[in-house]
């Protein structure tokens, strides 16, 4: 009986000893695959992160010889530059503009048009189009519409009686910033109205009915049936708003270059004047590192709102 046990129990060792060789092995195969990977992640995201480090605390001349350590010399000079602070601003409004009328043309075209049955194709194809030109294109497009002499707009409204309203969209200071971000909004509301449309076709057609029998009206359906059924359409859309919204660049890039007198810069187009016009690459990392903590802190409060919001 002892010998069996024995016996038994030195199987088991082998198959132990045999399968731990094996998780090792599968371990090992595993890494090996991963590697080409891991190494192109390494380089093309860590190393750039560990670069902008290092550059926010040296000197602006970057990778040459003269870069010497600063210290926290490039944030006490981003603290004391009033561009950043306005740029940051700038990018708080740029934001709230695209998510209310990107996001919002895109749940109110996804309204109407999932009330077609026949033309529904062809609206959805046509509303989506703009969101195939690239932003670049799509700058140019704007900037020749909001031509003061000759664009569509200032033309349109001359014609039918409101030259009163005529302004130069991308020449004053206060609509500078609201004109370009329509220009981007136009290209981004497709994308957002076809997410809505998808969420509208999931909403349970017997809710309608039984709102139907208990009396509502088209607006009392939207309130309580339709924009409830979008919830996580919405939160999905928002955060997506939000994401876009926060690389804005080549609109503003395109039709401004920033200005007038910095009202339309962002901390994107900010980085981008700092780095390669002006080579200081130390302040233009130290605004990279605040970028991305903004960013940071606005996924998690969006996802704390979101996470309180389903319970």
């Amino acid at each position: 009986m002892a010998g069996h046990t024995g016996g038994t129990s030195a199987r088991m060792s082998k198959r132990r000893v045999a399968g731990s060789g094996s998780a090792d092995g599968d371990a090992g195969t595993a890494f090996w695959l991963m590697a080409p990977a891991l190494t192109l992640y390494a380089v093309f995201t860590l190393l750039p992160i560990a670069a902008t480090f290092w550059l926010s605390f040296n000197s602006s001349a970057g990778f040459n010889t003269s870069a010497r350590f600063v210290g926290l010399d490039n944030y006490a000079k981003a603290a004391q530059d009033p561009i950043v602070w306005k740029s940051l601003v700038h990018t708080f409004l740029w934001l709230a503009y695209h998510v209310v009328m990107a996001g919002g043309l895109g749940l109110l075209l996804a309204l109407a048009v999932s009330r077609l049955r026949v033309t529904q194709v062809f609206f959805r194809t046509a509303f989506f189009l703009p969101h195939l030109v690239s932003l670049a294109v799509v700058g140019v497009i704007w900037a020749n519409i909001y031509d003061p002499f000759f664009g569509l707009l200032n033309t349109a409204l001359t014609r039918i009686g409101l030259g009163a309203f005529t302004r130069g969209w991308l020449s004053d200071p206060a609509l500078v910033l609201f004109s370009v971000n329509v220009a981007s909004s136009w290209q981004g509301f497709g994308l957002y109205m076809l997410l809505f449309i998808a969420g509208l076709q999931n909403i349970d057609h017997s809710l309608y009915d039984a709102a139907e029998v208990d009396g509502a009206n088209a607006f009392q359906k939207l309130i309580y049936v339709t924009l409830p059924g979008l919830r996580e359409v919405t939160t999905f859309v928002v955060s997506l708003a939000m994401i876009n919204g926060l690389k804005g660049f080549a609109t503003v890039f395109v039709m401004t270059n920033g200005g007038p007198f910095y009202q339309s810069e962002l901390i994107t187009t900010y980085i981008y004047r700092l780095a390669f016009q002006s080579q200081d690459h130390g302040l233009a990392a130290v605004l990279c590192i605040l970028l991305s903590l903004l960013a940071l802190a606005i996924t998690i409060v969006f996802n704390r709102w979101r996470a309180r919001l389903s319970q």
